[in-house]
């Protein structure tokens, strides 16, 4: 304002001295227009190559590791190989591992192509249930072996199959025929942990039937010299040549049934003939890049743009020039890994950018976090945005979470949006829900499902945030804002340790401090659950369970969990000792309470034994902590401020 009233003052002085002067004839000057500005001249938008493997986690477009992909009438998606449709999601479901090839504008990511295969097909075996949570477990596809944790999505066309109220792993145990499956999900070294899990259509590995092959993806470990077989984490594959008048092994990409074929990545598809053989029908080469360049096939030549990928990472070598990663089964060039060397056997999300040599230059990267919260009671209230549970649990599902409808008559339970779930969920629903809790302590809701029962039992676990009381007659703690009341629990064997040992009620007590993870159930009938109060029937200590999510923190070229994992610590162990050894830089020291996970005795031993965690000072005389801890293994351990072992497990 100032500046426009000094203009209008000196536009008055000039008028003045214009028309005076001694009372001179002449006119005053014709004002000049000003030259007009000049049009300002709008950037075009950069538009972005993205290339991007991951899981989907949401709909509403496609969300893939919490990140927006919007679908268009063009945007070209393929299922298992077996045509494209245009601009139709549809068939997508929570849970895919895909590849996409997007474009990325202003912030805002188009798909051009998405692309789903599932990783394995076969008949499920050698099912295992983990002794504390019956719903997490292993079992078997092809001797292939896939892992279920608590992110792994089950179809509900697996069925009920024990009646007992859940769609999970103990359904794939459940009658006499075996269920024939297919896995989506992230490789690792033994087979894959779950992603997705459904039942197949039809009998799979008929050699008289098309169509119907067992499938398996893997590194291929071993040819025979003659070439009559190959194996692929232990299960062997027979190669044969037709000469008989039957079909014979159809070796794609220019692959052979020869030592050039070990170490590469491929699909299996297999019959098994009347003596339980495997019999390969196709092999394929197996690559998670596409022809970029348009030159017709696919290679280094083709990794350019912008690449994301989430898996688990196998490998860091920075030995070389430039260092090597592997995630899953993608090798990858990189500039710089070393924020990662401590990251092998974790899931991992990392981002960057390729250069013109196709050496990848990581900005941002990220590992998974333990899902540690969870919630299991019904619902209170309902708001546009998010969900209230009895106990007054405030749920908020985004496309972070992997939302599923469980209690559905339709085959959309696994295929909507945070808004479309909301629109289902009523009061007095039962749900399950995970998070983990970002840094700012707010939860971040990971896994939310509307369950299928008449009946559940009202659970919250996580962190301790407050003990009130000063002994163990009369003491409480604080769950998540909720108040767990253990006046009412009568046995002493419920009060239980993280391996599901009996504590007794002054134990707990004495063990029990801030941060621990807890979890405290009530009963089926919810007399125990009010607002922000949870009357337990049962009380026991946590582990790490293997329940995953996203941590929404990162920075540029390294990686923040979102958790304190500086007691935490995975990785290759160096320098072995007596009783300390070297992990991730640093020198960890086992003491007699150091628990050792069995699969690490056993292995140790070359027998099973009968216990699960042994105390270190409790082993077999003859075994040594080298034995336990061969160089070669990765490891988790979990320690104190004070690199202090608490407990040692196989990752």
């Amino acid at each position: 304002m100032k500046t426009l009233l000094l203009g209008a003052v000196m536009l008055a002085s000039l008028t003045a001295c214009g028309g005076g002067g001694g009372g001179g004839s002449s006119s005053p000057p014709e004002p000049v227009a000003a030259d007009p500005a000049p049009t300002p001249v709008e950037s075009a938008p950069v538009t972005v190559i993205v290339d991007i493997i991951g899981v989907i986690t949401g709909f509403g477009s496609v969300f893939v590791s919490g990140d927006k992909y919007e679908v268009e009438p063009d945007t070209s998606i393929i299922i298992d190989g077996e045509g494209e449709s245009l601009g139709d999601d549809s068939d997508l479901r929570v849970g895919m591992k895909v590849n996409i090839s997007s474009s990325e504008s202003d912030g805002e990511r188009t798909a051009q192509r998405i692309e789903y295969d599932d990783d394995l097909k076969g008949p499920a075996s050698n099912v295992v249930l983990d002794t504390q949570d019956p719903s997490l477990g292993s079992f078997s596809v092809v001797q292939q072996t896939v892992v279920v944790d608590g992110n792994t999505i089950f179809d509900n066309n697996i069925g009920d199959n024990n009646a007992d109220g859940n769609i999970d792993i103990g359904d794939l145990t459940a009658g006499s025929a075996q269920v024939v499956v297919e896995v989506s999900g992230l490789l690792i070294s033994e087979g894959f942990v779950a992603t997705r899990i459904e039942r197949s259509d039809s009998v799979a590995g008929r050699p008289d039937v098309s169509d119907d092959e067992y499938e398996v993806k893997g590194f291929v470990d071993e040819v025979a010299s003659d070439g009559s077989e190959f194996r692929i984490n232990g299960a062997t594959f027979l190669v044969v040549d037709g000469a008989d008048g039957t079909s014979g092994t159809v070796f794609d990409d220019g692959l052979a049934a020869d030592s050039s074929l070990v170490g590469e990545y491929v699909e299996v598809k297999a019959d098994q003939n009347n003596a339980g053989a495997w019999v390969a029908v196709r092999v394929e080469r197996e690559d998670d890049f596409d022809d970029d360049n348009g030159d017709g096939q696919v290679n280094d030549d083709d990794r350019n743009g912008r690449y994301e990928i989430e898996g688990v990472l196998s490998a860091v070598d920075t030995s070389t020039t430039p260092d090597i990663v592997t995630i899953g089964s993608v090798i990858l060039e990189v500039i710089d890994a070393s924020d990662l060397v401590g990251q092998v056997g974790n899931i991992v999300k990392i981002k960057g950018t390729f250069d013109e040599s196709g050496v990848l230059v990581i900005d941002q990267s990220r590992s998974q976090v333990e899902s540690y919260l969870r919630v299991q009671d019904q619902v209170a209230e309902v708001s546009a945005s998010s969900f209230t549970t009895r106990l007054g649990v405030s749920i908020t599902p985004t496309g972070n979470s992997r939302v599923k409808d469980d209690d559905s008559d339709d085959d959309e339970g696994d295929h909507l949006t945070p808004q479309q779930f909301l629109g289902r969920v009523q009061q007095g629903d039962y749900i399950e829900a995970r998070a983990f809790l970002d840094a700012n302590g707010e939860a971040v809701w990971t896994r939310i499902e509307r369950e299928d029962e008449d009946d559940m039992d009202c659970r919250i676990q996580g962190p301790v945030e407050a003990i009130q009381g000063d002994s163990a007659s009369d003491f409480t703690f604080v769950i998540q804002g909720v108040t767990v009341d253990v006046s009412q629990i009568i046995s002493e064997g419920d009060f239980e340790g993280a391996n599901g040992q009996t504590l007794g009620r002054q134990g707990f007590f004495d063990q029990l401090s801030v941060d621990d993870v807890v979890k405290a159930t009530s009963d089926k009938q919810g007399l125990g659950c009010e607002l922000d109060r949870l009357t337990a029937r049962e009380v026991e200590f946590e582990n790490n369970d293997g329940l995953f999510g996203t941590s929404s923190s990162s920075s540029s070229s390294s990686s923040s969990s979102g958790e304190d994992d500086e007691d935490e610590l995975s990785g290759l162990p160096s320098a072995v000792t007596e009783n300390t050894f070297v992990l991730n830089g640093r020198t960890i020291t086992v003491v007699g309470s150091t628990l050792i996970d069995d699969s690490l005795v056993e292995a140790a031993l070359g027998r099973e034994i009968d216990s699960d965690d042994i105390a270190f000072d409790q082993l077999p005389g003859e075994l040594t902590l080298a034995d336990l801890l061969p160089t070669d293994i990765v490891i988790k351990v979990k320690v104190t401020a004070d690199d202090v072992a608490i407990e040692i497990e196989d990752s």
